[in-house]
């Protein structure tokens, strides 16, 4: 069982390594006539590859609680269904989307790789609060100032899943008595 797993580990860090190398996945020409939106679908495409990522580890892997294992399981879901979506509207604009998640969202990737059961659980709980978080401010970013109305669109559909997200994150903590990240003004994120 163990070798399966560290092949499923190589073989997914290799597949990370080798997606970023090849570069962006092109499309028809990059739109410009919308920054904030292309912004956007590039980094809601990264935040999804990465959350589909961490969540399968937990689903599959490394998850050791019940409540860790259903949440990375039906949150691949989600944001696979997201992310099928926004990879049709940024084809339909014209696009290029990356191909793999940024810099931060793959060391954090890599960390969940490092850890199993518990220490899993208590690293990611909190790691998925920190990327939901960001997820729904760029949202709703992009709700009240995205120009075009296929991209604004895409982001209220996927406002009311992110937000569910972290509210079943929330509950998560307590439930497993995890420490909830405390945003720079000293409370904590809601």
């Amino acid at each position: 069982m163990s070798f399966v797993r560290n092949i499923n580990v190589l073989a997914a860090a290799l597949a990370v390594v080798l997606s970023t190398a090849a570069g962006p996945v092109a499309a028809a020409p990059t739109a410009t006539r919308a920054p904030q939106d292309n912004a956007y679908l590039a980094a809601a495409h990264q935040a999804n590859l990465a959350e589909i990522t961490t969540s399968n580890l937990a689903a599959t892997h490394q998850g050791a609680s019940p409540v860790v294992v259903r949440l990375g399981a039906e949150f691949k879901d989600d944001h696979q269904k997201l992310d099928d979506a926004l990879m049709s509207v940024a084809q339909q604009q014209g696009v290029a989307l990356p191909n793999a998640p940024n810099t931060e969202q793959q060391a954090v990737i890599q960390q969940m790789y490092q850890l199993s059961r518990a220490p899993f659980d208590q690293a990611w709980v909190p790691a998925q609060l920190k990327a939901h978080e960001a997820a729904m401010a760029a949202t709703q970013a992009e709700i009240a100032n995205g120009q075009d109305p296929a991209v604004v669109q895409l982001a209220k559909d996927a406002l009311p899943v992110i937000a569910k997200h972290h509210e079943q994150l929330m509950a998560a903590a307590a439930q497993l008595n995890v420490q909830i990240p405390v945003t720079p003004a000293g409370t904590a994120p809601r």
